[in-house]
């Protein structure tokens, strides 16, 4: 009985110091402080006294004390979220009405998120619990990615306590990022249909698949490496990229299109430095020799990842700020923001988003400014040389054709 109640004075020295240190955050954790110190100064007051007796009173007063406070918050405390409109009712209220509320609310249509609601269920990644549908608990999570709604302001909108909120929404975030392999699909050896079909790009970019910054050249995630720090070198990120286990692969004879801040290399083929490169410099004029030409067409193409990450800041504005989530969190969330916005290019090709036309050249970088941090080895300069003359044979064809349709 003596160790046990020694137990309870260690307990009792433990939320002490985290009161000293002003760690008590809740009103039920100062309840059972102040319960327990009080135990404990009675305990110390009997401590030298022989009679058993008086230590079976300090065990009740001590067992007593705690299931009075328990009984107090769990089982008689007074309901907060009390509104006659439920967390279910509001995402019903969504679904069954105007088509824009869900595009608003949840950031895609709806027969988009009740598509996905079913492959999550038909995975088995997600359920139904103890009073919460899976519809309602996407509902939280797309407002917290899309809208970057806090925790308090949740529950006051879907009726729950925050630690409901946010067990759901980690439930969600990990259900996501588990259609990883169905939605972040490499690029095969095909050419895409955007250069396939138009003059400008084929045959010249025949044998690019797509464009580095992490999307395919019709604006759909390929592969995504999220958790570097802002201030790392793009180059380094690519060797991080190239050489890790879920590594990013090129097909053989394939390349990307990247911008002037990676090395140019034969599966990534960077624009020329020093020499107009962005659309708005070309102001309508024409170009005046072939590297501008090429500059401008590399542009043209790589154009579809400014618009694709636009998207991805602008539909989910949880990426626009740092996001107050661990870190491991937060490199799920990049994660699964980047699925969604495959699986909505997916299942709605008419995208609202995505059509916006002021969505242009949203975050170009000057390829004059960028500095290639790189340091080359004899085994690289070698790969840079291969990749200048394909670069050099792509805008000398191009070029040779350009002038000759113009003189035609």
């Amino acid at each position: 009985m003596v160790d046990a109640i020694q137990v309870m004075a260690a307990a009792v020295n433990n939320v002490a110091t985290k009161k000293e240190e002003n760690k008590i955050s809740s009103s039920l954790e100062a309840s059972l402080v102040s319960a327990l110190e009080d135990v404990h100064i009675r305990y110390r007051n009997m401590a030298s006294s022989d009679d058993e007796e008086d230590l079976v009173v300090v065990v009740i007063a001590a067992t007593t004390t705690l299931i009075a406070v328990y009984y107090q918050y769990f089982l008689e405390k007074t309901i907060c979220h009390d509104s006659i409109l439920s967390g279910a009712a509001h995402v019903d209220e969504v679904l069954n009405g105007h088509d824009a509320r869900c595009q608003d609310s949840f950031r895609m249509e709806k027969h988009v998120f009740l598509r996905l609601c079913d492959m999550l269920k038909e995975k088995e990644l997600l359920r139904h619990s103890n009073g919460v549908r899976f519809e309602e608990k996407i509902a939280i999570f797309m407002l917290v990615v899309g809208h970057n709604e806090r925790n308090r302001i949740l529950q006051e909108r879907f009726q729950h306590s925050g630690e409901t909120i946010s067990r759901h929404f980690n439930a969600v975030l990990d259900a996501i990022v588990a259609l990883a392999d169905d939605f972040l699909v490499p690029a095969g050896p095909d050419t895409p249909t955007k250069i396939l079909e138009n003059p400008r790009f084929y045959p010249y970019f025949k044998d690019c698949i797509g464009a580095i910054d992490g999307t395919q050249i019709p604006a759909m995630f390929q592969y995504v490496l999220a958790g570097w720090e802002g201030s790392a070198a793009d180059s380094r990120i690519l060797d991080s990229a190239l050489t890790r286990c879920d590594r990013l692969i090129v097909p053989k004879g394939k390349f990307y299109l990247a911008d002037a801040g990676f090395a140019n290399m034969p599966q990534f083929i960077t624009p020329y430095r020093g020499v107009r490169y962005h659309l708005k410099e070309f102001g309508g004029n024409r170009p005046k020799y072939a590297k501008e030409l090429f500059n401008l067409r590399h542009a043209s193409l790589r154009n579809a990842i400014e618009r694709a990450i636009g998207i991805l800041k602008r539909r989910f504005t949880i990426l626009q700020l740092q996001p107050q989530y661990p870190f491991e969190s937060q490199v799920k969330i990049v994660l699964a923001c980047c699925i969604l916005h495959n699986h909505i290019r997916r299942e709605c090709i008419n995208d609202l988003i995505f059509d916006d036309e002021n969505l242009q050249n949203l975050l170009e970088t000057d390829p004059r400014m960028q500095q290639d941090s790189e340091f080359p080895t004899l085994g690289r300069n070698r790969q840079r040389e291969v990749a200048s003359e394909l670069r050099t044979s792509i805008a000398d064809a191009m070029w040779n054709d350009y002038q000759r349709r113009r003189r035609g």
